[in-house]
């Protein structure tokens, strides 16, 4: 079977501090999208996992797919062995949660085939112990995360609006900017998540547009240059643009799809970009 995992964007990302057993507490709108890395997943006869990935320097056992399988397999020792190849899309190291999506539709694919009858929620719970955006990315639609981000609410919303992703050459290590952000104490807070709800709950986009916000845009290595390149975005047409998550991708929200089209056709001339949309349904 093939099973689409699906990428997001932080419409808000805050960090409220540091917890004592060395997570964070956040505040985030996660909001799927439709750019996806691809997962084909069959039964094999022999126990164990056979995974391949279009990204060679990813076909190793520290890829989450690998972990993903052995978390399912020692909470359901009935599962057979899986055969598994990952068609990579979305880029690594881009704060898309690519990572995190292929580990929902994992957990996707073996509760199907093998018959597991496991529900959202508990899918979710198994999810959160293999990343905290994971079980976000087992939702359909926009929804606000508390506590490590796993702490979720769906948004009452049924948008879909035009995104250009542009993907820099570097990218960021999620620890690193956690680091960072734990070594500026004084960076100021915003808590501008309800606007954002407010706006996809209503249709608004400038709402939303007016409201973006994350805090790692204070500690990115060169913050000129993360400048540079949302005010390009916006200068190609994008009502706004924002980093997500902890980095690097940089995306701008369009109005309609056709002046997202010309964008795409003027900056990957120079640029990885990736025209998609977000996905609330």
């Amino acid at each position: 079977m093939k099973v689409e995992a699906r990428g997001k964007i932080n419409l808000t990302l805050n960090v409220l501090g540091r917890r004592e057993d060395g997570y964070h507490n956040l505040e985030l709108i996660f909001q799927p999208i439709s750019l996806c890395d691809l997962l084909t997943v069959e039964k094999k006869g022999e126990p164990g996992l056979e995974f391949t990935c279009s990204a060679k320097e990813l076909e190793n056992e520290d890829n989450l797919v690998y972990r993903a399988y052995q978390r399912l397999l020692e909470k359901y020792p009935g599962i057979g062995g899986l055969r598994v190849h990952l068609e990579k899309r979305i880029p690594y190291g881009s704060g898309l949660g690519g990572g995190s999506a292929d580990v929902a539709a994992l957990i996707r694919a073996v509760n199907e085939l093998f018959g597991l009858q496991l529900g959202r929620r508990e899918m979710m719970q198994l999810g959160a112990g293999l990343g905290a955006d994971v079980p976000a990315c087992l939702l359909s639609r926009a929804a606000l995360g508390t506590g490590m981000g796993d702490q979720l609410t769906l948004i009452d919303t049924e948008m879909e609006y035009p995104l250009l992703l542009l993907q820099p050459e570097e990218p960021f290590s999620t620890a690193e900017m956690y680091r960072k952000l734990d070594a500026a104490p004084n960076l100021s807070q915003e808590y501008l998540s309800d606007r954002v709800q407010r706006g996809l709950e209503s249709g608004n986009l400038s709402e939303i547009c007016e409201n973006l916000y994350n805090v790692f845009e204070e500690v990115v290595p060169d913050r000129d240059k993360l400048a540079e390149l949302k005010a390009l975005l916006v200068e190609y047409g994008a009502s706004a643009s924002l980093m997500t998550g902890s980095g690097s991708c940089v995306y701008g929200i369009f109005k309609d799809a056709s002046m997202r089209d010309r964008a795409y056709e003027e900056l990957k001339k120079d640029y990885q970009v990736y025209a998609c949309r977000a996905v609330n349904r």
